[in-house]
């Protein structure tokens, strides 16, 4: 476990660690302040190059860390691995707990654990095998004293709270271990009852005899490698197979039993096979109606506890006369030749539409009626089927029902994952909402679904059936649906809005050749005149590619605008169709985000055509407080002020979604901004070496003079007249009492032994 000192160097080092990492990581290598540290991811295998808040690690560590794409720093070698920056570094590791087991070759009862851990060193392992024996370690042996069922129960704990639990029936037989390189299968599909026996990789041995037998009553059930049977009824079964085998080269003779256990039972609400109570499910509200009429906070929730079937909503909600609802029967199966299930529409009242997902990626069923239909699944396993239904005058059910194929996936292991939640205003499916997301909304712009049921602008998860379409980066439609009402329009860019954050200000790399994005200021150089207090303008145009270099397939782009702290907040944003075509063919939108001086804007098309060619998609009107500007200039040393807007976290797109090549000039284009003097008895070199404190002002300035001596303080208002005027005796610093002075701006002409010289002043 890392020291306090490390910790704290971490808190101070990263961005985010108010979010939750979602990866985990082990430091392979570390050179902080130079090239990076190099990451395993331990979940997906992927190597990375963290070359941003990596502070405090070192080679060895395991850490939860988030990454986000960066630029590898000059001197450093590139070796074709991802180089991010960490966005979320801590030590605390994922609170979960699972295992595998393993027989002895040597002795049936004796069997290998290892616990499925990230950090020995961190994680502590303890064991209850279920027979009063305990143990504790990644990796555990534990002899049983005879044959049965034991419970085995792995508790998984850290120095943080974490304490993670699961529990596992294993079946201990008093069976030869040697499979004698064959793998014996055995499953029910219904009452029928399915056995193979089969080898092992390229094995040189044959079947010389088998015998399958129930061992409860010792009855023969066939003598042939494969078979099928009909169970009398519902119940426990431990299926042998005696069998001996004989290498083809050597000559050698193996004889073994192997044997396995099914249960057959009625359907039902709650399978007992399934309940987990020990899974780790996520800590979204996502509320579902299970078919005991029992509320679970989401999906996860009731597929652990064993439910075979569930509603979306509350338990509540009342779906009245249009609650979906649907039975699923077997017609025909065989574990070689796949499974073919029928579908039996249940759903109450007069419904409009439907949609059927069948749960195993095959094209979504939807219509506006029916009663019967058959599906065919090529292999076996647990689906997650679902049923939508709608009615015009906006009633929406959908149920969700999981269909097990036969007795061997019948197991908590092979459940599927639950369904990917909604989250208003996220339609790229990055859990944030900002002008990326615009993107996809033009690609999906026009196409109609299921409507969200229970749907709100909430900044929560909440289901929605999938979609026939997808984004070719993944995304189902269902998530451009943002406001849940079953159609892509122009209003799902309002929860966008509504729960915006900035986009990542990343550099854009540099490629030669690519088309262009610039912002290019309408003049070179703005005079700012001290006798006129009407606030600064600044207009630029945002130009794409050029004649030279025009772009082609462009459907849509965003990206963000870096501005100065002394631009003000909001500036105007005008759309321009030389590009991309009339408004009413382009969705478009700004967002300011003044706590972090960017602007973010976005342009995508919703035609479903691109564009070839270059011009001007916005003009953009800056604007700065003119007391502001002039104090800016006043502190550069020749009274003039370069101003540079980039351009940051470009991502451009064609009209299949896939991302564009689009770069910016080498420089980014400077308006020159400039102070006139008013007069010349006024020295600008004195105003440097005087501070006017605070300004803008409400009660009372300060004047900080250093080695000046001040003798005469004026304040003159717009209009030229002079409405204060002071003496100070000697006085440094000077203080100018203001309560009583109407609200506006004006100028301090200010008298010393060394000449004289004008600040301004604002008073609010």
């Amino acid at each position: 476990m890392w020291n306090t000192a490390v910790v704290l160097l971490l808190l101070l080092g990263v961005n985010g660690l108010g979010a939750q990492c979602e990866r985990v990581g082990w430091i392979a290598s570390s050179s902080p302040g130079g090239c990076g540290a190099k990451i395993i991811d331990l979940d997906k295998g992927d190597v990375l190059r963290a070359v941003a808040g990596t502070n405090g690690l070192v080679a060895g560590q395991t850490i939860s860390f988030s990454a986000t794409p960066a630029s590898l720093p000059g001197g450093c070698t590139y070796e074709g691995i991802e180089v991010v920056g960490l966005s979320c570094v801590s030590d605390t590791l994922p609170c979960q707990a699972k295992f595998t087991s393993a027989t002895s070759n040597i002795n049936a009862f004796n069997l290998n654990f290892e616990a499925d851990i990230y950090d020995a060193s961190k994680q502590i392992c303890t064991w209850k095998f279920g027979d009063g024996a305990t143990a504790q370690g990644k990796n555990v042996q534990h002899t049983f004293p005879g044959e049965g069922s034991y419970q085995v129960c792995l508790t998984v704990s850290d120095a943080f709270g974490c304490e993670a639990n699961y529990c596992e029936n294993v079946l201990v037989s008093e069976q030869n271990p040697n499979w004698c390189d064959h793998e014996v299968y055995v499953t029910a599909i219904g009452n029928k009852l399915y056995g193979k026996i089969y080898p092992l990789g390229n094995s040189n041995a044959d079947i010389t005899s088998i015998k399958w037998y129930d061992s409860k009553t010792n009855k023969i059930l066939a003598e042939t490698p494969s078979f099928s049977y009909t169970l009398p009824g519902n119940g426990n079964y431990l299926i042998c197979a005696q069998y001996t085998v004989i290498d083809n080269v050597s000559g050698a003779v193996c004889t073994t039993t192997r044997c396995q256990q099914i249960t057959l039972a009625e359907p039902g609400c709650v399978n007992n096979c399934m309940i987990n109570p020990t899974v780790f499910c996520p800590s979204i509200y996502a509320p579902v109606c299970g078919c005991d009429g029992v509320a679970y906070g989401n999906e996860c929730e009731a597929m652990s506890s064993g439910l075979s079937s569930w509603w979306a909503g509350d338990c509540s909600v009342n779906t009245g006369n249009c609650n979906a609802d649907l039975k699923i029967e077997l017609v025909d199966a065989s574990p070689d030749d796949g499974f073919t299930f029928r579908f039996i529409n249940l759903s109450a009242g007069d419904y409009a539409s439907c949609l059927l997902d069948f749960g195993d990626s095959s094209p979504i069923w939807e219509t506006s009626s029916w009663d019967t239909l058959t599906h065919f699944y090529p292999s076996g396993g647990i689906y997650r089927t679902n049923l939508t239904t709608w009615k015009t005058n906006g009633c929406i059910s959908s149920a969700t029902k999981l269909l097990i194929t036969d007795t061997y996936n019948m197991s908590s292991e092979n459940l599927p994952d639950g369904t990917d939640y909604v989250m208003p205003g996220d339609a790229n499916g990055d859990k944030k909402a900002n002008v990326y997301d615009l993107l996809n909304l033009g690609l999906g712009y026009g196409t109609i679904g299921a409507p969200r049921p229970n749907a709100s602008s909430a900044w929560m998860p909440q289901f929605a059936p999938n979609w026939q379409e997808s984004v070719t980066t993944g995304v189902n439609y269902k998530h451009l649906d943002c406001d849940g009402d079953g159609k892509i329009l122009d209003f799902d860019a309002d929860p966008i809005e509504q729960h915006y954050v900035p986009i990542d200000t990343n550099d854009i790399s540099w490629m030669p050749g690519a088309p262009k994005i610039k912002l290019k200021f309408a003049v070179d150089t703005i005079y700012v005149n001290p006798s006129d207090a009407t606030p600064l303008e600044i207009s630029a145009d945002v130009l794409v590619a050029t004649p030279g270099t025009p772009v082609f397939d462009l459907y849509g782009l965003a990206f963000a605008l870096k501005y100065p702290e002394f631009i003000n907040h909001d500036p105007n944003v005008y759309y321009d169709d030389d590009l991309l075509g009339s408004p009413n063919h382009c969705l478009f939108m700004s967002k300011d985000n003044y706590d972090s001086r960017q602007l973010d804007l976005g342009f995508v098309r919703k035609n479903g055509s691109s564009v070839n060619g270059y011009g001007r998609i916005a003009k953009i009107n800056f604007a700065t407080d003119f007391i502001i500007i002039v104090d800016v200039i006043d502190r550069a040393s020749n009274n003039i002020v370069p101003l540079t807007i980039p351009i940051k976290g470009l991502r451009a797109i064609d009209e299949n979604g896939n991302i564009k090549d689009l770069t910016v000039p080498v420089e980014q284009d400077t308006v020159w901004i400039k102070l006139q003097q008013t007069t010349g008895a006024n020295n600008p070199a004195l105003a440097q070496q005087i501070i006017a404190t605070p300004n803008p002002a409400t009660n009372a300035v300060t004047l900080f003079s250093g080695d000046l001596e001040i003798e005469q303080v004026e304040a003159i208002n717009t209009l030229g007249q002079t409405l204060y005027s002071i003496h100070p005796k000697a006085e440094n610093p000077v203080r100018l009492d203001i309560g009583n002075w109407q609200k506006g701006l004006y100028t301090l002409r200010i008298n010393t032994k060394q000449g004289m010289t004008e600040k301004r002043l604002l008073v609010k």
